[in-house]
């Protein structure tokens, strides 16, 4: 498998796309073999893509966020397909209620066709809120992965106390992206290996399943985003 690095991580790193291309290079030094993105500090797609490409990084998926896939969606195929990139992945949507749930999946299954049209795969991003059970008897997770696949954190489904590998083996079939993360049991995530989630167990397991990736991510990274993703990728390779 190979290992990417979600660039959210390491957003305090940059102000301006000069920074951000010096942090690029800096994971790639580290040894990460692609990156999904979360924003691209205003380069054009077609700049980026040159830069990653002299650099030997491969751009895996973008986040974007629920309004990006219903009011922006051709701009934001625009740009992911020029980056080259496979995945374009729901970052984050509120499920509180079953409307908001039916909000999610229609926005999924309409931006979903349109994704596949241009040969990419639309998936979502879960935290630990979609694991818990609505009024009406529904669970979040459940419901939005009738819609479309996951990138699943396993983190946030060791948060929402759910055993991660049970998670990945019964549901292999929906998961198409993983983001490898750990953290404490109080919702605050580390570096990899320095926190309470089964990293190794969960690697095992998407090893198992034929998973081509497995993204770092550190919400909370300490004591800056390069040195954590440094120490995550040292753990891994170690």
């Amino acid at each position: 498998m190979k290992i990417g690095l979600q660039l959210y991580t390491i957003r305090d790193t940059y102000q301006n796309a000069e920074e951000f291309k010096a942090g690029l290079k800096k994971v790639k030094g580290l040894g990460y073999d692609g990156v999904e993105f979360a924003g691209y500090a205003g380069l054009a797609a077609e700049e980026l893509k040159l830069f990653l490409d002299d650099l030997g990084l491969e751009a895996i998926s973008s986040h974007h966020s629920l309004d990006d896939l219903e009011l922006r969606l051709e701009d934001t195929i625009s740009y992911n397909k020029t980056l080259g990139c496979k995945y374009i992945v729901c970052a984050f949507a509120p499920t509180n209620n079953k409307e908001e749930v039916e909000h999610i999946i229609r926005v999924m299954n309409e931006a979903k066709k349109a994704v596949a049209a241009h040969g990419m795969e639309l998936l979502y991003h879960n935290h630990s809120h979609e694991f818990k059970v609505l009024e009406d008897g529904g669970i979040p997770i459940a419901r939005i992965a009738e819609s479309c696949n996951l990138e699943l954190d396993t983190y946030w489904v060791f948060h929402a106390e759910v055993e991660p590998c049970s998670y990945i083996r019964e549901h292999a079939e929906k998961i198409s992206l993983i983001h490898l993360k750990d953290g404490n049991f109080e919702g605050v995530p580390c570096a990899i290996g320095e926190g309470f989630n089964n990293i190794k167990g969960i690697r095992a397991m998407s090893e198992r399943i034929g998973m081509e990736w497995l993204i770092v991510e550190n919400d909370k990274p300490t004591p800056d985003g390069i040195a954590d993703v440094g120490r995550s990728i040292r753990y891994l390779k170690g």
